[in-house]
């Protein structure tokens, strides 16, 4: 994945509690990373999380698929940049791509992806994204967005 290709970016410093006994992040926290970076992209798009765990928007999503390549390793008080990108939406679904990388040399720590789904607030049952989500992400994506419905 090229970074260039990438609309969305955040940051996160590597802390001392994300480090395992051989000195590196722990792959476990990447996930936590691909998260910061996705409530930061919906943040980004002008969203507020709510103390249940959804959006202000009344979006409620739940990750189905989580799967990534390790390329390099992190070490502590790195300061990382994290792309994100949503490249396809289909009825209820969409997915997220990720890419990880080291903010001093720009090399590529993690990619991955995540798949969510929607879901129906009161039923928790997987239920059509909304347009309104829809043309939002067509707005901010541009043309790289697949739209599979």
């Amino acid at each position: 994945m090229d970074v260039k290709e990438f609309k969305h970016k955040t940051q996160v410093r590597v802390r001392t509690f994300e480090i395992d006994f051989q000195g590196i992040v722990h792959n476990a926290n990447y996930l936590k990373y691909f998260e910061i970076g996705r409530i930061e992209y919906k943040r980004n798009l002008g969203s507020k999380m709510i103390r249940s765990g959804e959006f202000d928007d009344g979006t409620k999503v739940v990750a189905v698929h989580n799967s990534m390549d390790y390329k390099g390793f992190a070490f502590v008080d790195e300061l990382l940049n994290i792309y994100t990108r949503i490249s396809w939406i289909k009825n209820s679904s969409f997915c997220f791509e990720q890419v990880i990388e080291k903010d001093s040399d720009k090399s590529v720590v993690c990619e991955g992806k995540g798949i969510l789904v929607n879901l129906n607030p009161e039923t928790n049952q997987p239920e059509e994204i909304g347009e309104k989500f829809v043309k939002e992400i067509e707005e901010f994506e541009g043309k790289k967005l697949k739209i599979v419905i």
